[in-house]
This record gives C-alpha cells, sequence and structure tokens, in this order.
C-alpha cells in the first residue's frame, strides 16, 4: 500500500515540475513576445520620425528621386509607416540609408541633426533584430513550438 501511494507521490511530482516548467516558459514567451512588440513600435514610430526630418530638408537632397517618396510618406493624410506593408517600409529605409550615405562629411548642424537621427533609427533596427532573432529561437525550441501554435503566435520578421 505504502510503495502505491509513494509511486504516485513521485509521479505526481514529476507532472507538476513538468506543469511549472511549461507554465514559465509560457511566461516567458509572453514577456518576449511583449519586448518585441514593444520595440516593433518604437522602431516604426522612429522611421517616421527621420523620414520626417529628412523630407523636411529636403533642400539637401533635391538631386535624389529617394526624397519624392518620402515627402509622399510624411505629408498629412498619408498612411502612416506602421500600415504599410514590410516590403514598402523596406523601402522607406533603403530611400534613408541612400540619402544618409550621400551626405559628406559636411560639419553642418543640420547635417549633423540628420546623422544622428539616421544613427539612432539604425541602432534601433538593431535592437529590434537581435530581440526578434531570440524571440523566433525561443518559439521554434521545445515545448514553445506547439504552445505558440494554440496560442496563435507567430514568427516575427526582421527588418533588414
Amino acid at each position: 500500500m505504502w510503495q502505491y501511494l509513494s509511486d504516485i507521490f513521485i509521479v505526481l511530482l514529476i507532472v507538476g515540475a513538468i506543469a511549472f516548467y511549461i507554465f514559465n516558459r509560457r511566461n516567458k514567451m509572453l514577456k518576449l513576445w511583449g519586448e518585441v512588440s514593444r520595440l516593433e513600435l518604437d522602431f516604426h514610430k522612429s522611421l517616421f520620425e527621420t523620414a520626417d526630418a529628412f523630407s523636411q530638408h529636403a533642400d539637401l537632397f533635391d538631386h535624389f528621386d529617394h526624397l519624392e517618396y518620402l515627402k509622399d510618406l510624411t505629408k498629412e493624410g498619408s498612411p502612416k509607416i506602421r500600415t504599410l506593408s514590410l516590403e514598402e517600409r523596406r523601402a522607406v529605409y533603403k530611400a534613408l540609408q541612400t540619402l544618409y550615405v550621400s551626405m559628406d562629411d559636411d560639419e553642418q548642424e543640420t547635417h549633423l541633426t540628420l546623422k544622428k537621427q539616421f544613427e539612432d533609427l539604425q541602432s534601433r533596427r538593431l535592437i529590434y533584430n537581435s530581440k526578434v532573432l531570440y524571440y523566433n529561437h525561443f518559439i521554434q525550441s521545445f515545448p514553445m513550438r506547439y504552445l505558440r501554435k494554440k496560442m496563435g503566435f507567430e514568427e516575427k520578421d526582421y527588418f533588414g
């Protein structure tokens, strides 16, 4: 009789440990998803602000076709960056990158401000991508790959 009870206790202990492990992993997945979502919003806000800043200084870039694209995005009534598709957001970033590279090593205050703003955007992009990499690896690990399907979590896209 006592042997039977001790076997049940061991089984319950193992089941409890597994449930505790899965519960902790689930909470970690929720926390990571929240962090990635916050970083994504922060990055998109910074992307829009940088595009707006570059388009406001059109006189510095009047010989580039990319500037018209940025002006269209930042004018009143335009869709916000977050509502654009991933490819469209990447096109905005590429346009900003082209304009950034085109700036000489000029020490004008405007150039320095725009360069700093783009470098801040670049830093936010790298932080976002590293967190997305960690999140995507985490949700692919066992047992999270099964739990994420039940909870409706999908992999996030990198912003390359």
